[in-house]
């Protein structure tokens, strides 16, 4: 097995997730896959990294930036970019400054089709999308066709979230996972010893069942990544902090409560501002526009939603 399939493999079942949950089990299913397999000879997705994050649009003087975000969202580039398609938030936040600083940028359009992924550098993505909103500058994301989780909680920074009619948004929270694997190695015959300084060090290491201590630290780490997410959300949408948590069996108003939405109820919800595909926004966004108009626009449709 290699170091990089041993790394995945801890990642994967450890640390805090923004992430469909049906897609982490897939990731969990090729990592496995990879280690009873050994590494590809090729690679089954192109480097998705090589490809362009960004592309320009123009009609006159209005120029488009579009960025993509496509696949799991990961703070840096992997292997996981081969195992089930991967978008590095380090890249896109390049790309994106790189159109925000652009004077020529007229709008810019986030093309979003991902799952969510991890925890890191979800929030400073957010806040940088947030600092570079202008009112004679919009920042839009489509779900294209999906925002779930941590590309949610990202395209919730744009001043305008767009759904396509099959796409859906949502599932906001945070989960992690410990996996205590004591009793297979016990079959293969494997005793690990665990060295370590700090009584704390190794508290969630698999080779063992979690003490009460250890699972309070964890359940801890997943309600301030929550508390975070769900702030960030509501402050984007314009709702209070009690919708975006509200639990969708109990509450009127809602987002989700982890679901996800298909697009025109989650117009109806607030968590999106209006359904069209990808090209019908991307046409709209190069048509001459008055500043705040449609800001104006979206902050009396949510008011609505209070």
């Amino acid at each position: 097995m290699s170091h990089e399939i041993e790394r995945l493999i801890r990642m994967a079942s450890t640390g805090c997730w923004f992430i469909e949950p049906a897609k982490a089990e897939q990731i969990v299913a090729a990592v496995a896959l990879r280690v009873a397999a050994g590494p590809r000879g090729e690679p089954a997705f192109p480097d998705r990294q090589q490809l362009a994050l960004s592309s320009d649009s123009r009609s006159g003087a209005r120029l488009v930036r579009v960025l993509r975000l496509h696949g799991t969202i990961m703070p840096r580039g992997n292997m996981l970019s081969d195992m089930s398609g991967a978008v590095s938030l380090e890249r896109f936040s390049e790309a994106f400054r790189a159109a925000a600083s652009d004077p020529e940028t007229s709008a810019i359009l986030l093309d979003i089709d991902s799952p969510g992924g991890r925890v890191e550098l979800v929030q400073e993505t957010v806040a940088m999308i947030r600092a570079a909103s202008r009112p004679d500058r919009p920042i839009v994301a489509v779900a294209n066709t999906l925002a779930a989780s941590a590309a949610y909680w990202i395209a919730s920074a744009c001043d305008e979230i767009v759904v396509t009619p099959s796409g859906e948004v949502g599932s906001i929270g945070v989960y992690t996972m410990h996996q205590e694997v004591s009793e297979r190695l016990k079959r293969e015959g494997v005793s690990p010893s665990v060295i370590f300084e700090g009584p704390r060090k190794v508290e969630t290491n698999p080779f063992g069942p979690l003490d009460d201590a250890a699972r309070a630290a964890l359940q801890a780490s997943v309600k301030h990544n929550y508390d975070q997410f769900t702030s960030d959300v509501a402050k984007g949408r314009g709702v209070p902090v009690s919708v975006v948590r509200a639990d969708p069996e109990t509450a009127e108003k809602h987002f989700g409560g982890g679901r996800t939405y298909w697009a025109a109820e989650a117009v109806r919800l607030g968590m999106a501002d209006r359904v069209a595909t990808f090209d019908d926004t991307l046409a709209r966004l190069m048509r001459p526009a008055r500043a705040g108009s449609r800001r104006a626009s979206l902050e009396r449709r949510r008011l609505a939603l209070l």
